[in-house]
């Protein structure tokens, strides 16, 4: 069973929010369709530090849902054994998404799952925190999002404390292939600076060169979707990447 782990140097998560249309309708042959098994290649390579699921749900995402309860049941149990899954929860007050999760994984108590909510997801701070505190108490680790224009300031002390992980957009959320917000890299840099000792990631416009960015100004996980998943060879796409993130 993969299990959370602080990472020592900068890593790489894959996004496969792109492959969530194909995934869901090969949901009754899952383990047949071509996205599952180019997903399979990407996580044998050992390069990945884990799988980011964008879970998306109206009205915080308008128009669009992405990773259905049944589509999310079949990627853990494909999956959890291999890799650190992360659900990264894009909806308004997301607790009956949680229990839908804790459900699927039926483990409370162990920590092979982070669940990250956004800040954008209740308006006041007494109910992110609640959340935050839920999630833990059930044995997943616990993150919080920031979406791009959101203010650095939204990130409270009693917010961050009830969180393992802080998770920075580097572009609007809610669409994958947009380009990285060079804005970003000094929120991360702010957030790395005020809270040292949590693990920052970041979400958004990843590729070989803009990776170092947010690596540099304190990211430890860089969520990265279309630039492997809309390349011809993921697994090149994967490695030039790898490359990448050897530079200082």
């Amino acid at each position: 069973m993969a299990s959370f782990s602080y990472p020592e140097r900068a890593c790489i998560s894959l996004s496969i929010l792109e492959y969530e249309d194909q995934l869901e309708r090969d949901l009754n042959n899952f383990n047949s369709s071509d996205a599952f098994s180019i997903i399979s290649q990407l996580v044998r390579t050992g390069i990945l530090y884990s799988m980011h699921i964008d879970v998306m749900r109206p009205p915080l995402i308008p128009y669009r849902s992405a990773f259905s309860k049944n589509l999310i049941k079949e990627l853990y149990e494909f999956f959890h054994d291999d890799i650190f899954l992360e659900m990264h929860l894009m909806a308004e007050k997301p607790d009956q998404l949680i229990e839908e999760i804790n459900n699927i994984v039926n483990l409370s108590g162990d920590d092979e799952i982070s669940i990250i909510i956004h800040r954008e997801s209740y308006p006041r701070i007494i109910d992110v925190v609640k959340c935050l505190k839920n999630i833990k108490g059930l044995g997943f680790k616990a993150g919080i999002g920031l979406n791009l224009p959101t203010s650095t300031e939204e990130l409270t002390d009693d917010i961050v404390e009830n969180a393992d992980i802080i998770l920075v957009m580097s572009v609007p959320m809610g669409m994958g292939g947009q380009m990285y917000a060079d804005e970003a890299t000094e929120k991360i840099r702010m957030i790395s600076k005020r809270f040292p000792d949590k693990l920052i990631e970041v979400d958004g416009g990843i590729n070989d060169k803009t990776i170092n960015h947010p690596k540099r100004a304190g990211a430890k996980v860089l969520i990265v979707g279309s630039f492997i998943t809309r390349s011809r060879s993921p697994l090149s796409a994967l490695k030039r990447l790898e490359e990448a993130l050897k530079d200082p």
